[in-house]
Formats: structure tokens, C-alpha cells, sequence
């Protein structure tokens, strides 16, 4: 049996691993369309990650635990490029009281991960900048100088083009390091808006989530949820016929598609085992993809239902 190899991105003076453990699952049961009902092995998983030399992790102030989870494994040991993400109340008055809530909020994470300054730091929606604007990036720059956090970035939503248009002056500032989106075979918003192009003239560290789209493209053709349903069986139709052409599987053609976007630097995946982790780790060392596959994807999926690549409305 081969063992499986973990692969790595040089960007910006860091060395990061092209896979970026999701923690979602670490922390909160039934994540994703896939899932099974119950919290995962969190240690298990930890130890099968630094193991096999995976160095970066996502995760967030909301995914229950699994803040605490990585602090209470990595206590004692070199912190990994831990990239943790906050939410703020909308309806503040007051800009002080946005650094008040931002501050704390970052001090909880630093608390839960036990470490003294967070390697990035994420707004976890962008309708913080929209509704706040330069004050947030001055409130980031300040806890930098602190030594709160190393970087600041953001998280897009599933209207990630939209989002961008509102939020790109405010993104250009360098203390916006590292940006995390949705991209996947069904949604290509990220390159269509020219925010991919962007990014990498700005020189930031691009991670995409939502690979898999939340495990939508491996599930049960015949027993897809009544609302996703007949586009979803359509189109997965049509994923599959094509992941057949190229002589591949679909999880290997979902990976090569993202990872060989010029200007991806990690994909953040999460997982339920240390099989799985070791599966996604043969996919990033995979082969790519022809360049009339890709062709072929991006004009078959130009146009895919806002319903099918935005998980929150499958509910």
C-alpha cells in the first residue's frame, strides 16, 4: 500500500499544506449533507493530521467545541497555521463598541486555542465590512500591532462575487492577508467576477472550502432531497459522465479542477476519520485534469441554480 503524501504551498513566507484540515466536524454533529449524527474522534484526527505533516486548520468561535479541541491537543507543541473566524453583532451603534466586540471576541479564541496571538484571523461573513467598513480594518490593523493576530482575512459566503464587488476596495488593504471562499465544480463565481485575478495580484493567500460541495456531488442520485431535485439530478448526471470521460473519479476530478486554479494556495476539507483525511491527501498529490475537461466544466456549468451551490437554502 502507498503511503499517502502531503503536499505544500509557498506563499507569502509561509509553507502551508495544500490540505487545510476543516474542523466543523470536530465540533459540531451532522455537518454536511453526508454526515453522520455524531461528534468525531477530534485527538484521533489531530494525531493522524500532524502526522502526515498537515500544518494549517480551519476552524471558527462557532463550530462548538473544536476551538478548544485544537488548543487542548496542540498545548505544549509548535501552533500550526491555525486560520479561526468571529461574527460581531449588525446592529451595533457605536464603532467603539465594534473594536470593544471585536477584541473580546478575538481574546476568546486565543483563550480556547490557548495560544497568545492567532496566526489569521477571519471575519466570518462579509456583511461586517459592508456594514462597517474601515473601522473593522483599523480595528484588525490594531490588534496586529498588538500582537493579537498575525493577519487578518475574510470569509465570502455563497454570494461570494456579489460580496466581493461590495467589500474589494476595503479587501485591497494588506492587513486582509488571506481570504477564504466557496468554489467548486458548480460554482465558478470566484473566477467569473475577477476576484480570483484579484487576489493574486494583491498577493493574497486564497484557501476555497466547499470542494465537494458539503458532500452534495457523492450523494445518492435517487434520494436527493425533494427541493434539489430534478436540476441537482441533472447536473450530478452530468458531473458523472464527465468525471467518466476523463477516466477519473469524481472526487479526484472535484479536487484537480480547484487545486489547479492559478492563485488556490489550500483546499479546506474537512473529515469524520483519519481515512478520509488520507484519501484527500491521494486526491491534492492526484493527477490533473485536460484542459478540454476544464473547458468542458466551466461552459456545462457557466450557469448553475443559486439553490444548488448555496448549502443554507437546502434546509
Amino acid at each position: 500500500m502507498v503511503e499517502s503524501i502531503t503536499t505544500y504551498s509557498s506563499v507569502n513566507g509561509l509553507t502551508l499544506s495544500k490540505l487545510m484540515l476543516g474542523t466543523a466536524q470536530l465540533g459540531l454533529a451532522g455537518y454536511g449533507v453526508n454526515n453522520r449524527a455524531e461528534v468525531v474522534d477530534a485527538e484521533a484526527i489531530l494525531a493522524y493530521c500532524q502526522n502526515k505533516g498537515i500544518n494549517c486548520y480551519d476552524t471558527a468561535h462557532i463550530y462548538g467545541d473544536a476551538e478548544v479541541k485544537i488548543g487542548q491537543f496542540f498545548q505544549g507543541k509548535e501552533t500550526p497555521f491555525i486560520a479561526s473566524k468571529l461574527k460581531i453583532d449588525l446592529n451595533l451603534t457605536s464603532l467603539d463598541e465594534v473594536e470593544r466586540q471585536m477584541i473580546a471576541k478575538t481574546e476568546s479564541i486565543l483563550e480556547r486555542l490557548q495560544i497568545k496571538s492567532l496566526p489569521a484571523l477571519l471575519l466570518h461573513e462579509p456583511y461586517t465590512l459592508v456594514a462597517y467598513g474601515e473601522k473593522v480594518i483599523q480595528v484588525l490593523n490594531k490588534m496586529k500591532r498588538d500582537g493579537l493576530i498575525q493577519r487578518g482575512g475574510l470569509s465570502l459566503d455563497a454570494d461570494s462575487g456579489e460580496h466581493y464587488q461590495e467589500c474589494a476596495d476595503l479587501i485591497k488593504d494588506d492587513v486582509i492577508e488571506l481570504i477564504q471562499a466557496p468554489m467548486n465544480l458548480f460554482d465558478h463565481r470566484l473566477v467569473h467576477c475577477g476576484a480570483l485575478e484579484d487576489f493574486k495580484k494583491e498577493h493574497k493567500i486564497v484557501v476555497i472550502r466547499s470542494v465537494f460541495l458539503q458532500g452534495l456531488f457523492f450523494h445518492d442520485r435517487q434520494t436527493l432531497p425533494e427541493n434539489l431535485r430534478p436540476d441537482g439530478s441533472a447536473m450530478l448526471k452530468k458531473l458523472d459522465d464527465i468525471a467518466l470521460s476523463e477516466g477519473i473519479s469524481l472526487a479526484q476530478l472535484a479536487v484537480s479542477y480547484i487545486r489547479d486554479l492559478e492563485g488556490v494556495h489550500s483546499l479546506v476539507i474537512g473529515a469524520e476519520n483519519a481515512q478520509q483525511i488520507a484519501n484527500n491527501l491521494d486526491l491534492l498529490a492526484g493527477p490533473s485534469i485536460s484542459e478540454r475537461t476544464r473547458e468542458l466544466i466551466d461552459q456545462t456549468f457557466k450557469e448553475v441554480p443559486k439553490l444548488l451551490v448555496t448549502p443554507a437554502m437546502w434546509k
